[in-house]
């Protein structure tokens, strides 16, 4: 069985659980935030610095069941509502290792494409990045800029959206010949082609200047990334909770060894 049909079956597997009341089935607003909780903090900056709203409004984090076969794990979500409405849903995966990340990355996107959808509008998921420079590589060579600033990459997948459009204008088409070798993202990437949901990946290079001003180079990267996701969905990111939350690493930031496989993003 191939991974759409293991996509389709598992698919099909939820709506009969929901069904059966053993699942509870969520809901999504027109905008769905990924956001994957890195070891370097990254997603736990993002998830904290964008809000409905400077004031008032409702974020409350629950418990989202991931199925993975007999093994079960949890992720959460949270709706992002002001005042007047629902903005977004965002929805968040811990930090995992192979084998268990795709299955579980698998079993939130299953659970988007099963959703009840609270717009008419059709739903957009929206996946922020910050990858490590050696992860990213054209030809076997690091991907690189000739000026000082790295731009960021939009990956579009699925049916094209406004939202995903607007992400596009802003962001640079990463080449071809692109290889991914950081796997939270060439796992999303497959899984979501896949299921060809309508997907904007926002994808940031980590700096490769020396550590401290990598951090201030990092930090700019990632304010970036948040203000595109905030304005393409219509929430508003607080700043100073991402210089708060976002605490990198030099591990992170020289970026480590090769995963075992590559895919064009």
């Amino acid at each position: 069985m191939d991974l759409e049909e293991n996509l389709e079956s598992l698919s099909l597997k939820n709506r009969e659980e929901t069904q059966s009341g053993k699942l509870c089935r969520l809901k999504v607003a027109s905008n769905v935030l990924f956001v994957y909780h890195d070891e370097d903090g990254f997603g736990n900056a993002i998830a904290r610095a964008l809000n409905p709203t400077p004031h008032p409004y409702s974020k409350v984090s629950e418990v989202l069941n991931l199925e993975l076969g007999d093994e079960k794990l949890n992720g959460s979500f949270a709706q992002l509502r002001d005042k007047d409405d629902l903005k977004a849903t965002m929805v968040m995966l811990d930090h995992l290792e192979l084998p268990v990340l795709p299955q579980a990355i698998y079993s939130v996107l299953t659970k988007i494409a099963d959703a009840e959808h609270m717009s008419s509008t059709v739903t957009t998921i929206i996946a922020p990045f910050l990858v490590p420079a050696s992860k990213l590589k054209l030809e076997g060579r690091l991907l690189t800029t000739n000026s000082g600033k790295l731009p960021l990459h939009g990956i579009q997948v699925g049916p094209e959206t406004d939202v995903s459009l607007a992400i596009a204008s802003k962001t640079q088409k990463p080449p071809p010949s692109l290889q991914i070798h950081y796997e939270p993202l060439a796992c999303f990437i497959h899984l979501v082609r896949a299921a060809n949901l309508p997907t904007s990946i926002i994808v940031g290079q980590r700096s490769q200047s020396p550590f401290n001003q990598a951090l201030t180079e990092d930090l700019h990267t990632l304010c970036e990334i948040a203000e595109l996701a905030a304005s393409a969905t219509g929430t508003y990111f607080q700043r100073e909770e991402t210089k708060a939350n976002w605490i990198p690493t030099a591990k992170a930031t020289s970026g480590g060894g090769e995963s075992s496989r590559a895919f064009y993003g």
